[in-house]
């Protein structure tokens, strides 16, 4: 079971070397944006049944130009490295708050953000959504179907966005729905007092590329508007994210 295992991590961990191949060496970026932030599925304890996703990267080990020198394998270990290293002692909310949702366990779960990359040292400004609006069109096109295919390769069983709504709107709204009303994927969920605006049940399998998503995918607020709302909804929310990935570990 165990051989079973490491073979399917295997063939996973090749489908996305490919796809990433094919998506980043072949587009050329004429800005200094950060490095992308690819996903390694050879960190040690890995658990592909769980996703989290983020909004962007605040610096990721050097520029763009740089994968085009190390390749793809090389930039995908380096993402490798940082959970095998890193990813322990990170103390930031958005890592602590993923820790605390898997109730510390000696797992790692996948990690990625909507945006593969921020907008480079050289920017006074990291966010994506700071980017001019020429440049924020480039961006957005640019990851059309990049999130669809790694959760299409890799297969988690739940999927919890941290993004908040200006990156729902800057990221699901045309990338997912494709310039349909982002709002319209929240779903309540029955269990919790807050509305589907601060957690939802995001049903994203009804659009192109999403459509073998077989798992549960939910989506709040980044960590740091949780973390400033606990008593008001942020407890509520992390307990109930707490026990749907207890179903799942």
């Amino acid at each position: 079971m165990q051989d079973l295992h490491k073979e399917k991590i295997k063939i996973k961990q090749q489908l996305l070397k490919e796809f990433y191949e094919e998506k980043f060496l072949n587009y050329k970026i004429g800005e200094k944006y950060s490095s992308p932030h690819l996903i390694s599925l050879e960190a040690k304890n890995i658990n592909t049944d769980i996703m989290f996703i983020g909004q962007e990267t605040n610096e990721w080990y050097g520029n763009w130009e740089d994968v085009y020198t190390r390749g793809i394998a090389e930039q995908m270990n380096i993402y490798k490295n940082f959970m095998d290293k890193h990813y322990l002692s990170m103390n930031n909310l958005f890592f602590r708050y993923i820790k605390e949702i898997i109730n510390y366990n000696n797992i790692v779960p996948v990690y990625t953000n909507l945006f593969k990359f921020d907008l480079g040292d050289d920017s006074l400004v990291k966010n994506i959504s700071k980017a001019p609006r020429e440049t924020l069109s480039k961006i957005i096109e640019f990851h059309k179907g990049i999130l669809a295919k790694e959760i299409e390769i890799i297969k988690p069983k739940i999927i919890i966005f941290f993004t908040g709504h200006n990156y729902d709107k800057l990221f699901i709204e045309p990338i997912i729905r494709r310039n349909g009303d982002y709002k319209k994927l929240y779903r309540k969920i029955d269990k919790l007092k807050c509305d589907e605006w601060k957690c939802c049940h995001l049903d994203i399998k009804e659009f192109e590329g999403f459509e073998n998503f077989t798992g549960v995918a939910y989506r709040t607020y980044h960590p740091m508007y949780l973390n400033r709302n606990l008593n008001r909804f942020g407890n509520e929310i992390m307990e109930f994210l707490k026990d749907r990935v207890s179903n799942i570990i």
